[in-house]
């Protein structure tokens, strides 16, 4: 199915080489798309691919797992704190996982904190409950060597509160944390970070979440991504990934490249590049459906990013 939105400008930036390979040029994807304009090559989005392993929420996490994403060429993973999937207090399955991690040379590169949690909680008692909890996993994301926490903070008094004490309690430690942003602008996620002030405080963007005022998803629309990621800039650490359908027929946060799938791929990688983002490009799965697509797909991302916007 044919997106209803056109890549016409980032088409345009294609050069006579990108057309020569189109042609039948005999010339690798990756010197294709240096000489076609494409703000990374193949192999550049290839080695810092990433994929949560919600993506097998509906499953006990295991090492059976992590062999599956290091098979498909995916050498970086993000772990979800779900209890009934992956219970950090769990020593036999933690060991397990991290173990095969080793000897897959996968790398955890974030740990997303549990999302049942409410760390602005109006009751104080219990925001503070919710900031041992996470505090744990904070700890715990040290011990994996992951670089990232992410959290859906909130950005009110309570997350500022919460914030502030996690990275006072976390100083000696080297992990950043992140607030990722839910439904609507990025503005007041970066004007939080703003507010806290910290080298160790950053955004996750989850272009899922992102709305415009008519309830779509910018990322959908023919030149926006610059004007959205700019609003964000150097505070991106991390990201979520995911394609989108149009959403009155079809849920959000499917695998990227899918055939109904409408973002506009090549303006969201050009906008990456732009605010000089060095993160990994982590496609994040919400619902744990179809897993064996979901891996396949993210792990063919770089040459159909290549072969879509190359020519």
């Amino acid at each position: 199915m044919t997106p209803p939105t056109t890549r016409r400008s980032f088409l345009k930036r294609a050069t006579l080489a990108g057309a020569a390979f189109a042609l039948g040029s005999c010339r690798a994807p990756a010197e294709v798309a240096a000489s076609a304009g494409l703000p990374y090559t193949a192999q550049e989005i290839t080695a810092r691919l990433g994929i949560s392993m919600a993506v097998y929420q509906k499953e006990r996490l295991g090492a059976r797992h992590v062999a599956a994403v290091r098979a498909a060429g995916i050498s970086h993973i993000e772990l979800i704190m779900i209890p009934q999937r992956f219970d950090l207090h769990d020593r036999a399955q933690v060991s397990e996982v991290l173990r095969e991690c080793r000897r897959q040379k996968v790398t955890i590169v974030s740990v997303h904190g549990n999302l049942q949690r409410k760390y602005n909680d109006p009751d104080d008692e219990k925001r503070r409950a919710a900031v041992a909890h996470l505090l744990d996993e904070i700890r715990f994301a040290e011990e994996a060597g992951a670089g990232v926490l992410v959290a859906h903070f909130g950005t009110n008094d309570q997350s500022r509160k919460t914030v502030t004490e996690l990275l006072e309690k976390t100083r000696d430690l080297g992990i950043r944390l992140t607030v990722e942003n839910m439904r609507g602008s990025l503005r007041p996620y970066a004007a939080f970070v703003d507010k806290i002030g910290s080298k160790r405080f950053g955004m996750t963007v989850d272009i899922g979440h992102i709305r415009d005022a008519d309830g779509l998803n910018p990322l959908v629309k023919q030149g926006r991504a610059g004007e959205v990621f700019a609003q964000g800039g150097r505070r991106v650490w991390h990201l979520h990934l995911h394609d989108t359908f149009r959403l009155e027929t079809k849920p959000d946060h499917r695998p990227p490249m899918h055939p109904d799938g409408i973002i506009e791929w090549g303006e969201v990688f050009a906008a990456l590049k732009a605010i000089d983002y060095r993160g990994v490009f982590l496609f994040e799965d919400g619902r744990g459906e179809e897993p064996e697509q979901w891996v396949r797909l993210t792990a063919a991302f770089p040459k159909n990013f290549v072969a879509r916007y190359g020519r």
